[in-house]
Parts: structure tokens; C-alpha cells; sequence
């Protein structure tokens, strides 16, 4: 695998910090097959503000079963 294939796995930091304050959320999202979590990343990587990527983080909290 290069770089840029692994580039693609590679979670923001952004993403990690929100997911790492958030239980909920953080067991949500490991619960996620390969291509719902990839979703999510490409989601934050599109963000451009802190209070999107909460969003994100609290749509996966609400999403927790």
C-alpha cells in the first residue's frame, strides 16, 4: 500500500480530538463497517470549521443504538 492509499484511511485530527470527547460517539463510530467509517472521514475532511465538525460527531452520537 502507498502513501496515498493509506492517506485515504487516515483519520483528521480534528475528527480524532472530537471523537476522543465524546464516548458515545467514539463507540458509534467503531461500530461502522470499513465504508460508513470512510464516509465519515471524507465528511471531515471536508469541514471547515470546528462547530461542523461537531456536528458530525453529534450526528454519530444520535445515531448510537
Amino acid at each position: 500500500m502507498d502513501y496515498q492509499e493509506n492517506d485515504k484511511f487516515s483519520m483528521p485530527m480534528g475528527l480524532s480530538f472530537q471523537l476522543g470527547l465524546n464516548e458515545r460517539a467514539l463507540t458509534a463510530y467503531a461500530s461502522l463497517n470499513d465504508e460508513e467509517k470512510q464516509q465519515v472521514v471524507e465528511a471531515a475532511r471536508n469541514v471547515r470549521s470546528k462547530a461542523e465538525m461537531r456536528r458530525i460527531v453529534a450526528g454519530l452520537e444520535q445515531n448510537f443504538c
